[in-house]
């Protein structure tokens, strides 16, 4: 494995990038030139990936543009991105959809700040998008702004018209702060991508959107509350996804339960993140279930009731019920509590359950007392061939909230027989960590995970370690004696992914200077 440790790139002057005036020109003049040789079809493709306030500043370069940016069969707008909003804003899309003289377009997209003011001039812009002809995907995006505590949130909601429930060309429909308010079903035959953000829903309603949607294939919820089952009885359905909840008007006490139930018994992927307001998550008939990603965690109301003990029994009592429920799947992915919470239970000696599962994600940064979890997950998995680590900015904050568990040194507990006997890596073939960097924690834990890896996994065949962004020169060394760590397996390779780093040489003598990746 090669690793550059300086490289000084020749500073490029003025001279040798014609810094020059006319040598600019005359390279805009040829570079427009082979834009404007291109025929009109794939001119149109190129602007149809623009914004079209974008798309419309091109009519600029000549007339011949100004005919094409009102021919794109995909219209996006953004307050966020435009730098305009309220009135103008407004105007710049009455002003788009007016000029726009194409039959059908494909997709409409909008992202605006939301208030009641504007909703006729939405009203207009998607009845303009529903009598397009073959609009396959709607976007949109409206961010809720509250004037002031007290008032009823659904009041500040685009509320959804009735087109949209009853359009049969749509492919793909995605909203945020939407308010739902359908007579009867919805009736989008063709919709297979249906995706809701902070909105509030309940079961009715849910089984009404389903019932309409013969041949729906992925269902997002993100943020969204106002249901606690989710029974998916459709037969086209095939991934969930349940990504946080607002926060209730609840307060979760001891004693009481919050169930959020889950059945599909044609589900194929599941996901639960984010942040759940509930006590418990309960999975049921999930028997064609292959892909499972398990990374929320539990809020409570108050921090100090949190590291109670019921708290901590109630969060390990979650983690046994949700992996029994999993133990059959074979791709899993396991992050915010539940790895935490096994923690705490190997230290009690309480093992998890048992699962012939193949390939193993975990969403963690690899703490100092994480690797009790990680131990009781390898002895549960005595048939695991992949195992990915990733490190991101939010496995940090997936903090369990009760209090840390006792435990051992790190590097103590891997070389302990008891661990070795424990985790018999009799299949494991693939170990890949994402995401290693400076910003992540000491990184001193996973490096005596992985020399354990190494030592006691006699089919292996590679650990790749990809790093992002940049990392340390210290933790790229201790990184580096993994080179010279005895293995088990005679084939084994460490392979660090890009394999090439490139040091600043103004901080080249400094131990602690990061390594930019080239």
């Amino acid at each position: 494995m090669e690793f550059a440790g300086v490289n000084l790139k020749r500073p490029i002057t003025g001279e040798s990038d014609g810094g020059n005036e006319t040598h600019n020109k005359k390279h805009h003049t040829l570079t427009l030139s082979r834009l404007s040789e291109l025929p009109d079809l794939p001119l149109v493709h190129i602007l149809s990936h623009l914004y079209t306030e974008e798309a419309a500043r091109t009519s600029v370069l000549s007339k011949r543009f100004n005919s094409l940016w009102n021919s794109v069969d995909s219209l996006t707008f953004s307050d966020k991105y435009s730098g305009r909003n309220g009135a103008v804003f407004v105007e710049l899309v009455d002003a788009a959809i007016r000029l726009h003289d194409r039959k059908f377009i494909d997709k409409f997209s909008l992202e605006i700040d939301y208030n009641t003011l504007i909703k006729d001039s939405v009203d207009a812009w998607l009845n303009f998008a529903a009598q397009k002809q073959q609009v396959k995907s709607v976007h949109l995006n409206f961010n809720k702004k509250r004037p002031y505590r007290g008032l009823n949130g659904s009041a500040f909601m685009y509320p959804l018209p009735e087109s949209l429930y009853k359009n049969v060309n749509l492919v793909e429909l995605v909203i945020c702060c939407c308010d739902f308010k359908m007579r009867g079903k919805m009736n989008c035959s063709r919709l297979k991508l249906l995706s809701i953000t902070q909105t509030r829903l309940n079961e009715v309603l849910i089984s009404r959107i389903l019932s309409g949607c013969s041949v729906l294939e992925t269902l997002e919820l993100r943020k969204c509350t106002g249901f606690d089952k989710l029974m998916i009885n459709s037969g086209s359905l095939r991934v969930l996804r349940i990504v946080g909840e607002q926060h209730p008007n609840y307060v979760i006490e001891k004693g009481v339960d919050y169930v959020l139930e889950i059945s599909g018994p044609n589900l194929v992927s599941l996901e639960v993140s984010g942040s759940l307001f509930r006590t418990k998550l309960r999975l049921m008939d999930l028997g064609s279930l292959v892909n499972a990603v398990m990374s929320f965690t539990i809020i409570s109301k108050r921090s100090y009731e949190s590291r109670s003990l019921w708290f901590a029994a109630r969060d390990e009592e979650i983690a046994r019920e949700v992996l029994e429920s999993l133990c059959l799947v074979k791709v899993v992915t396991i992050g915010g509590i539940i790895i935490k919470a096994l923690s705490m239970r190997e230290a009690y000696n309480l093992s998890s359950p048992w699962s012939p599962r193949r390939c193993l994600t975990l969403c963690i940064p690899i703490v100092e007392w994480s690797h009790l979890g990680l131990a009781s997950l390898l002895h549960s998995s005595p048939y695991l061939e992949s195992l990915v680590i990733e490190l991101s900015y939010c496995s940090d904050t997936c903090v369990l909230e009760h209090a840390k568990p006792p435990s051992a040194d790190s590097k103590h507990y891997w070389k302990s027989w008891s661990t070795i006997s424990k985790c018999r890596l009799l299949h494991l073939k693939t170990v890949k960590v994402v995401g290693f960097q400076v910003s992540c924690r000491s990184m001193e834990p996973l490096f005596h995970f992985l020399e354990f890896l190494l030592q006691n996994s006699v089919v292996l065949e590679e650990i790749i370690i990809h790093a992002s962004r940049y990392v340390t020169r210290a933790a790229l060394d201790e990184a580096m004696k993994l080179l010279s760590v005895p293995t088990a397996s005679p084939d084994v390779v460490v392979q660090f992914e890009p394999p090439h780093l490139w040091v600043d040489p103004l901080c080249m003598y400094n131990e602690q200077a990061p390594l930019f990746l080239s």
